[in-house]
């Protein structure tokens, strides 16, 4: 299978191999994926709607090395920014009433993972998750600001969503690895990937059934929604994949592996912003190097 150059650049990157940005850029530009990425979004970001699709562009961005140095993406982290950007952290609808556990999370690890230089705005989104961010049942959120509560079924009610921990973890990990932890950070996280691990990576505490069944379900990059990949991955970048509590989701991945060796993208999401880094349902390059990489380091702990 021909790859990408992009997923080169990023194997290159992740074995610490020394590239320097302009080997990176001169790799980057003749990906064919990152041309389809750098394609302006349909819709305008003066909307919530269009905002997302900007927001699901840079999140898909974020996950390929050296995608930070592009004019383009440069220029739609800004316009972003702008657009979300609030004291206490980041809204969808430039208030506080739009300011979504998730969505927070996932702005907050894509400003970190594309090394944007403003602390004090990355910050902000990691304050409000140590702040507001319940890692734990029957835990009151003192946040005011509205949606969070209502508009999307409650995200943070007496069981807290369970994405938004995960995504709200995946932050704190991002800015751990960056700028180093704290007493405060640190609890915090160690408190949520306890809460995830306790849900055995992907099910419900009362039924022991998937949380929804899109959480064993293969697909990457991530959505505002997570599946077992992610938080493996996540558990992975935390030292925990070794838990016994992991056996069960990595069990998963090793039985959706294909007869040829590689493991596919089962559904696409979101498909008018969304750029597929594989072809549902065919071998995936990029999927199969990321679960590769999970099922190989659960066998070698």
């Amino acid at each position: 299978m021909i790859q990408d150059s992009a997923l080169i650049l990023k194997k290159a990157y992740e074995k610490g191999e020394n590239v320097s940005i302009k080997e990176a850029k001169e790799i980057l530009a003749q990906s064919e994926l990152i041309g389809r990425l750098l394609t302006d979004p349909k819709r305008k970001p003066n909307t919530f709607v269009g905002l997302r699709a900007y927001e699901w562009r840079l999140l898909e961005l974020s996950e390929i090395p050296f995608t930070h140095t592009l004019e383009k993406a440069q220029e739609w982290l800004e316009l972003f920014i702008d657009k979300s950007y609030i004291s206490e952290g980041f809204s969808l609808t430039k208030d506080k009433d739009g300011l979504l556990a998730c969505h927070n999370a996932m702005i907050t690890t894509t400003l970190l993972k594309m090394e944007y230089d403003d602390k004090d705005k990355i910050n902000a989104g990691i304050s409000w998750i140590l702040n507001y961010q319940s890692v734990g049942r029957d835990k009151e959120c003192k946040w005011t600001g509205s949606d969070l509560f209502t508009r999307f079924g409650g995200c943070m009610k007496k069981i807290p969503c369970f994405y938004g921990v995960v995504k709200s973890m995946a932050a704190l990990t991002e800015y751990k690895k960056r700028f180093g932890g704290s007493k405060k950070l640190d609890n915090k996280l160690n408190q949520g990937l306890e809460y995830i691990l306790k849900h055995k990576v992907f099910k419900r505490l009362s039924t022991g059934k998937p949380i929804e069944p899109s959480i064993i379900e293969n697909f990457y990059p991530y959505t505002y929604k997570s599946n077992i990949i992610e938080i493996l991955s996540l558990l992975k970048a935390n030292g925990l994949l070794g838990d016994e509590r992991c056996s069960e989701a990595i069990e998963i991945l090793k039985q959706k592996q294909r007869p040829d060796g590689f493991w596919q993208t089962d559904r696409s999401y979101m498909k008018t912003s969304w750029v597929d880094f594989d072809k549902p349902k065919k071998p995936g390059s990029w999927i199969s190097y990321v679960i590769s990489g999970l099922v190989h380091d659960s066998i070698t702990i």
